[in-house]
């Protein structure tokens, strides 16, 4: 299907979505906040009271659905790709048909800001639009870089990986960011988790090229990372720092990870208060 942001004018000019319309929209931010290179997901509903079904791609497609995002300013993200949907993508009529769709490969999201979305369903002529819901893009808080060289002369080639935060209803998350350093490019974002911050992460690459991650996931819990050089997960294990602090160090070439396997359900809250000092 072809995604086009609607000219304001035109959207004025058609259907007011009532209460209990023939078709209702809902749009939602997974999160509030997004880190740059990372999936920027949206939960959409579409409710159909028609009695018709809303078949939304193929030949015989019958209705559209499409997203408009812009700035807080009002300006149009541009777009890079239009968001495919399926022919079995179809709105049986008095049911409804939810998704989790990512902006991320469609839009360009690459600067940080407050960002505007709603989805809109064209049927029989009408607009049934959502209500516009906000999030927003960040680059994120630094905790630690390194600068990787590869290749000589013109095959040269220079990568940022970076450790940086965003804050979440559940807490900071920590991500791996893989950045051209000139550009500023982000080439890729990778959620490692939750982050506590009494213990700094650390971040080593092995002769492979993998990036190395350990980071302070609970109060006695440490998360090892281990992702390739573009930055997609390999595998992720878990340690406790009860009678002994994990630790990850170079040996040969490879990454080796040492501490105690951590038991599910060991989580304990951080001490607040008086029994903080105790």
């Amino acid at each position: 299907m072809n995604i086009r942001l609607v000219p304001l004018l035109a959207l004025l000019m058609w259907l007011t979505l009532p209460a209990g319309a023939q078709i209702e929209v809902i749009c939602q931010p997974v999160h509030t906040t997004y880190m740059i290179g990372e999936e920027t997901t949206i939960n959409v509903e579409v409710r159909n009271n028609t009695g018709a079904p809303l078949v939304l791609a193929g030949s015989n497609h019958t209705a559209k659905l499409e997203f408009e995002l812009t700035t807080a300013s009002g300006s149009a993200v541009p777009l890079k790709h239009a968001v495919p949907f399926a022919p079995s993508d179809v709105v049986k009529a008095g049911e409804q048909w939810i998704r989790a769709v990512d902006l991320q490969p469609f839009f360009d999201l690459r600067n940080p800001g407050r960002l505007k979305v709603r989805a809109y369903v064209e049927w029989d002529g009408n607009a049934y639009l959502s209500a516009k819901r906000f999030f927003n893009i960040e680059r994120g808080a630094e905790q630690l870089k390194q600068t990787v060289a590869s290749g000589t002369g013109k095959d040269k080639v220079t990568v940022n990986y970076s450790l940086r935060t965003v804050a979440r209803e559940e807490g900071e998350i920590l991500f791996l960011c893989i950045e051209d350093p000139t550009s500023q490019k982000r080439f890729a974002a990778a959620n490692l988790g939750t982050l506590v911050r009494l213990y700094a992460p650390q971040m080593l690459r092995d002769k492979a090229g993998h990036v190395h991650i350990l980071h302070q996931s609970a109060p006695n819990r440490f998360t090892h990372s281990e992702l390739t050089a573009t930055g997609h997960m390999l595998s992720q294990e878990h340690f406790s720092n009860d009678y002994q602090m994990p630790d990850i160090k170079v040996v040969e070439g490879h990454v080796i990870t040492r501490g105690r396997p951590y038991v599910p359900g060991e989580d304990r809250a951080i001490p607040v208060g008086p029994e903080a000092r105790q």
